[in-house]
């Protein structure tokens, strides 16, 4: 009995606000926010902390002094990512915020580094289309990098975007700083509207790289293959596989066909938020483990 009320709760979640990790486009473990805000907001996340231990072949586990948080507002937005580590006894901390507007498109990303700061500003059109992104240097008011104040911002350039539809493709033109197209990239739909490949050109040098999407039985990503110029080999690929509920449950990366990288995913029965990611570096055996707490609003 107790076994079935918690999968009606998980199935409830599911059906509901979908799953906690937003895979559709493969935007796992990047810059980009990739947590599902409804979903965030539906449990009333705060923040997810983890710790973070390695395990060498043949060795034991052992805490690296590393952690990492990830800090929601009340909408269920992702505001703040952190990454802290100690380097010669002194500990640094990388910082990403992240700012939005009231359609909860994300309009600024800021990342901290050893220079100060620097930004990308992004402004959408009606259709939720960006059309411009602005790439900035930024010098904080602020003393502390945790509680960022913009005191001087250095444009460095900026690109604008140009959409054509044509039946199952979407055209996107690339404008420099100038104003002077210098990219063009397709996307290809097929008929149930999933995005099976995206193609690259530069114009001035007509060089060439592009993307192939596959999807499993449910309609998820299932892996993400990277090529360039006419070559058959794909130079990186992305591999996924989910739960029942539709959670990401490992990914795996390769370059050239040969599996570098396996990442397996954990998550807490009860709630189905994020508990354990599990990494091993299949070159060196190195074995990370992310433990995560979750706070809660209110």
């Amino acid at each position: 009995m107790i076994r079935f009320i918690l999968l009606l709760f998980c199935f409830s979640i599911s059906q509901s606000f979908s799953q906690m990790i937003n895979n559709e486009s493969g935007q796992i473990f990047t810059a980009n926010p990739f947590f599902n805000q409804k979903y965030i907001r539906s449990v009333k996340l705060k923040s997810i902390t983890g710790t973070i231990s390695s395990k060498k072949e043949l060795g034991s586990i052992k805490s690296s002094g590393k952690k990492e948080a990830y800090i929601f507002n009340e909408k269920g937005n992702l505001i703040i990512h952190y990454f802290s580590s100690r380097v010669k006894s002194k500990s640094d901390t990388t910082f990403t915020f992240y700012e939005y507007n009231q359609k909860n498109e994300n309009t600024i990303l800021r990342v901290s580094d050893s220079y100060g700061f620097y930004s990308y500003s992004k402004d959408y059109n009606d259709q939720g289309k960006l059309i411009n992104k602005t790439y900035s240097r930024e010098k904080n008011a602020s003393k502390s990098k945790m509680n960022f104040k913009l005191d001087e911002k250095y444009v460095i350039f900026e690109e604008s975007y140009n959409y054509q539809e044509k039946d199952s493709t979407l055209e996107i033109t690339t404008l420099n700083s100038n104003g002077r197209p210098y990219q063009k990239q397709i996307y290809h739909y097929d008929s149930y509207n999933y995005l099976s490949r995206i193609h690259t050109r530069l114009l001035i040098s007509n060089k060439t790289k592009y993307e192939k999407y596959q999807y499993n039985d449910k309609g998820f990503l299932k892996s993400i293959q990277y090529f360039v110029n006419d070559n058959e080999t794909p130079i990186k690929e992305f591999r996924y596989d989910y739960d029942e509920w539709g959670n990401v449950t490992f990914t795996d990366e390769y370059k050239e066909n040969i599996r570098v990288i396996h990442k397996e995913l954990l998550y807490d029965p009860s709630t189905l938020i994020l508990k354990t990611i599990l990494s091993q570096d299949l070159v060196s055996n190195l074995i990370t483990i992310i433990k995560y707490k979750p706070e809660f609003y209110n």
